[in-house]
């Protein structure tokens, strides 16, 4: 009879301990759901600690899973039933709570692929800077390049026209000195 009543008291603990424990894993999915808040804020930082956080709250997830699957052994013996019970109640908390991290998993992908958009959307405006920068640059090239035959074609022009000029130069001179010799020889 003695053992009986152990066995009746010691029931409502194992349903207290997993209650509180079922509790303590909607506080971890509220603690869960503020930090989600706090990514949306601030991206980058959020992403770091999402991800540092539920490392180690899948960790506590899988630690406290741990130890309850060995104290829900330990006591299995003596109340099969109630653990039945509470194994029905934790699969559906467990549900939820692997919703919870799939949705949290869904958000933070999300985030992941806005930030990755948005990294090559920068990439693509840079390169698209960078190939008229490359266009400009060609353009100025080539205008240059003209300038530079353009003045070439000149300078020959204008060496050209200062060769055949004193051509006639030099010609006017022989002409002159030839008359003037014959000035001279005339007087």
């Amino acid at each position: 009879m003695a053992k009986t009543a152990t066995l009746i008291e010691a029931e409502p603990s194992e349903a207290h301990l997993a209650t509180m424990h079922i509790r303590q894993l909607e506080q971890t999915i509220f603690a869960l759901r503020e930090e989600l808040e706090r990514v949306q804020v601030d991206k980058q930082q959020a992403v770091q600690e999402a991800v540092s956080n539920s490392v180690d709250e899948i960790k506590q997830l899988r630690d406290t899973a741990q130890a309850l699957r060995s104290e829900l052994e330990s006591h299995r013996i003596a109340a099969e039933v109630k653990v039945q019970e509470a194994v029905v109640n934790s699969a559906s908390e467990i549900k939820q709570l692997k919703e919870a991290a799939q949705a949290l998993r869904a958000e933070l992908e999300k985030l992941q692929i806005e930030k990755a958009d948005a990294v090559q959307g920068a990439v693509r405006e840079s390169s698209d800077v960078i190939r008229q920068l490359k266009e400009t640059i060609a353009s100025l090239r080539d205008e240059l390049e003209t300038m530079r035959f353009d003045n070439i074609e000149n300078m020959q022009e204008l060496e050209r026209n200062a060769r055949d000029e004193l051509g006639q130069l030099q010609q006017t001179v022989v002409e002159m000195r030839q008359e003037l010799e014959a000035l001279k020889r005339g007087q």
